[in-house]
């Protein structure tokens, strides 16, 4: 019998109290400063029991604008094992105003702080797959965060170069 699975994690490979708040804070904060929301309300079953976790969910939906994402190491997909922030669902009522640019940066920024090695954006949508392109995301829907934050740069100063020759 494959006793692999039912395994408890590691102390070190949970995500601390402290983490889970940041979590929480960058969902808000994003939600506040970026979309104009004066309150926000994440919902999380991990966060709601105030113990460490070995992964966390977090959903945050009002209006059109709607975001699930994932934090943690998971079995599926080619990132076995690795601590990934997944991006499960994102969608926002005005397009083309930088959101996704803006939550993928800070999601980049929270990852390096807490060991998290791979971003991914799962399912995306064929005009998301177009954004994704211009971000430096080739034929998967993950990177290295390391090379996430570094293509997000870029893709910024392109876009200043581009607005300052109109």
């Amino acid at each position: 019998m494959n006793t692999e699975l039912f395994q408890q994690p590691k102390k070190d490979e949970l995500i601390g109290l402290e983490e889970q708040h940041e979590i929480s804070c960058l969902v808000q904060k994003f939600a506040m400063e970026k979309l104009g929301y004066s309150k926000v309300k994440v919902s999380s079953f991990q966060l709601m029991q105030k113990k460490p976790q070995s992964k966390v969910n977090v959903a945050f939906n009002k209006s059109s604008n709607d975001l699930y994402l994932r934090f943690g190491k998971y079995d599926f997909a080619d990132l076995k094992n690795q601590k990934s922030i997944i991006v499960a669902r994102i969608g926002f009522s005005k397009k083309k105003h930088g959101y996704g640019t803006a939550l993928l940066k800070e999601l980049c920024i929270f990852g390096e702080k807490f060991g998290y090695e791979y971003l991914e954006i799962e399912r995306p949508n064929p005009d998301c797959q177009i954004f994704m392109k211009k971000l430096g995301f080739k034929d998967k829907f993950y990177l290295p965060i390391d090379q996430l934050k570094l293509s997000i740069q870029e893709y910024e100063l392109f876009r200043q170069t581009e607005t300052s020759f109109i």
